[in-house]
């Protein structure tokens, strides 16, 4: 899919991956709709892409309200004509044991990585089917494809927004409604110092960091070459895909030294 003239909404566009792929779009020139809470860092945001010669719309949204979600969707298709790719990135992380997170954390947790994002594909999937054509860009994790001690929940929530658009692709293939899941891994952004649970305490990173603007180039030349599963670098992320995939079971014993370990 072309990027020039595509209407493109990102959630969570206020920060981190979410900003790093509008500047990126917008570069390429698209049209944005940013969403988010944070209305300063939208407009921010909108300013810098408008200074580049691009065009962004401002639509401040809590993408776990459905009704601002439709909201959202409607003003899109106002403001900029229609919606051509839908980036679900808006997330949060969870730090804890299973055993020991709050129920009132794993509800939030779940609210916003898996409904909202499901939320957001139900406001978009109409437009998209009489249009025939359409793309929903799923920001998915490398834990969403290797189980990760003390961030299970997370892990758990990031398997679901991967089912999610698996079944999605095959539900609407007929339709013209291309789906990409995204799997980065550890990223340098603010991600992990908003992270529900032990927000006192650095989380342990498995993979080493890359750039949020690594990512966003990324994933624009996926969405150029009509990706499905997009991994931003061959090692340590799709190498540790085939690592698990080979000795599974070395790998969860190495993990498993790895927690008793950061525990102590």
């Amino acid at each position: 899919m072309r990027l020039t003239n595509a209407r493109v909404i990102v959630t969570g566009a206020s920060s981190g991956i979410g900003r790093a792929i509008a500047l990126e779009f917008a570069g390429r020139g698209a049209l944005l709709a940013l969403a988010s809470r944070n209305e300063a860092a939208l407009h921010e945001l909108a300013a810098a892409i408008q200074t580049g010669g691009g065009r962004a719309v401002v639509i401040p949204t809590d993408v776990t309200d459905d009704g601002a979600v439709r909201r959202m969707a409607n003003e899109t298709i106002r403001q900029l004509g229609g919606i051509d790719i839908l980036v679900n990135n808006a997330g949060i992380g969870l730090q804890a044991l299973i055993g020991d997170a709050s129920a009132a954390d794993v509800e939030t947790l779940f609210r916003l990585n898996v409904l909202a994002a499901a939320a957001a594909i139900r406001a978009v999937v109409p437009t998209m089917r009489v249009q025939h054509a359409g793309m929903i860009i799923n920001i998915s994790s490398m834990a969403g494809r290797i189980v990760i001690p003390r961030i299970g929940y997370y892990s758990a929530s990031k398997f679901a927004l991967t089912a999610i658009g698996d079944a999605l692709r095959m539900e609407e293939a007929d339709h013209g409604i291309k789906v990409m899941n995204v799997f980065p891994g550890t990223t340098r952004s603010s991600f992990g110092e908003n992270r529900l649970g032990r927000r006192g305490r650095q989380a342990h990173q498995v993979l080493p960091p890359v750039s949020a603007e690594r990512v966003a180039t990324r994933i624009a030349r996926a969405v150029e070459r009509n990706r499905r599963s997009v991994y931003i670098s061959w090692f340590p992320d799709r190498a540790g895909i085939a690592a698990n995939w080979l000795a599974g079971w070395a790998l969860s014993a190495a993990l498993r030294r790895w927690v008793r370990r950061a525990e102590t």
